[in-house]
């Protein structure tokens, strides 16, 4: 073989292997969140449509079982969207695991859209929910927020870390 041929072959191959490692990188990097790339494709919303309309039919049902199973009580409000809650004696364990569970899902969500469902809640959840996440995400959500809301929350905050 020339050397001109393996010169050839040694330079595919070192442009292949920077593909791999961008695309692994730009994929560990999405998963651990510290960028945010569009992950749905027009396929998968069709999907979620679906199982959004199947999974209201199904909540009631669940509700009534839970409730049944448990002896827990269910409340349901009628919003644009029916909400069935199911209230449970809850150990401190579970609690947490909740509270960490709820705080990844708030990190995920985009920071206005976080931002507006936080600023509902009572001072004491928002200031629990916003001194669990992360840093970047928290101050993303209170840039978010309406101003004086958001200083009310970074009083707290700060008394809290304190």
């Amino acid at each position: 073989m020339s050397a001109a041929k393996k010169q050839k072959k040694g330079i595919i191959l070192a442009i292949a292997m920077v593909i791999i490692y961008v695309t692994v990188l730009v994929g560990t990097l999405n998963y651990t969140g510290v960028i945010k790339l569009p992950a749905l494709k027009k396929a998968n919303v069709a999907q979620k449509k679906a199982d959004k309309k199947t999974k209201r039919g199904s909540v009631a049902k669940s509700a009534k079982a839970a409730e049944a199973k448990t002896g827990a009580s269910t409340t349901t409000t009628t919003a644009p969207t029916t909400t069935t809650t199911i209230v449970a004696p809850v150990t401190s364990q579970q609690g947490d695991e909740g509270l960490q569970r709820l705080v990844k899902m708030y990190e995920a969500m985009d920071s206005d859209q976080a931002a507006k469902i936080i600023a509902k809640l009572s001072d004491d959840d928002a200031v629990t929910i916003l001194g669990k996440m992360k840093t970047a995400n928290a101050a993303e959500v209170l840039a978010s927020m309406d101003s004086q809301r958001a200083a009310d929350l970074s009083k707290r905050l700060g008394l809290l870390t304190q």
